[in-house]
């Protein structure tokens, strides 16, 4: 796409695309690892290697989940990695080949001995959970009742993944709703695994795709970039490279 822009009588051309394709990788271990030279993520080495059958230079850039939303709707944020939620469909276009699954769970702290096989049994427990994160209608609903009701117990918001495993093993929280597999491989960089456990009740399994900004000047120039990377992951599935990430990433 080019604009063609005249400044003291001389017509210039300017190439909108001539940036870098630039895909989000957020703080989210296993998928997407900060904190160790060895290890990328999951979603990481996905894109990395699928993003040399696109014919595109790739940037890769850590967004805040507010900030992200917001350079997608812009378009300065072409690519990402998302559940499918139908009201993001007029934001994104979405891939159909899901490039990995996430689960979400009850955690507690090792001090809890009761065991929680419904909603109803975290009552009379303390609960938390990350800002923003709505694993479920059921547990949304839950959870929103609970902060506005009050009770015996306290229910509160925390803004990053460690900050609940230090309250968890400190007994300053009982139980947490999170990210399965993020939560085991952060509670190990803290040396505090022995602290926590899972309460194996799972609030919701989802499964993420390539998502690709309707308002990016690629996905105007090309909007099937989503369909080969789609190909390209069918292709590591069918080469066992898929499930040789999903074991040396725990999943």
């Amino acid at each position: 796409m080019r604009l063609w822009l005249s400044l003291l009588g001389i017509i210039v051309t300017t190439d909108v695309t001539a940036r870098s394709l630039t895909v989000s990788t957020p703080d989210w271990p296993p998928f997407f690892v900060h904190d160790s030279p060895r290890a990328r993520g999951m979603g990481w080495e996905i894109l990395a290697q699928c993003g040399q059958k696109i014919d595109q230079d790739i940037s890769f850039d850590i967004y805040p989940i507010r900030r992200m939303f917001k350079q997608m709707e812009d378009g300065e944020l072409d690519i990402n990695i998302m559940s499918y939620k139908d009201d993001r469909t007029k934001l994104v276009s979405y891939g159909k080949e899901v490039v990995f699954v996430n689960t979400y769970s009850v955690w507690t702290g090792a001090h809890v001995l009761k065991p929680i096989r419904r909603l109803s049994d975290l009552d009379d427990l303390s609960i938390g959970q990350l800002v923003g994160l709505r694993p479920s209608d059921q547990f949304k609903d839950y959870f929103a009742q609970r902060l506005q009701q009050g009770g015996r117990k306290e229910s509160v918001e925390l803004n990053d993944t460690d900050q609940v495993i230090k309250m968890l093993a400190s007994r300053r929280l009982d139980a947490a709703i999170i990210s399965s597999p993020e939560i085991r491989w952060r509670s190990k960089k803290l040396g505090l695994q022995n602290k926590i456990k899972d309460a194996r009740f799972t609030i919701k399994s989802q499964d993420y795709f390539f998502v690709f900004s309707r308002q990016s000047p690629f996905f105007k120039k090309d909007p099937n970039i989503v369909g080969k990377l789609d190909t390209c992951v069918k292709a590591m599935k069918l080469s066992g490279r898929w499930q040789e990430l999903k074991a040396q990433y725990e999943l």
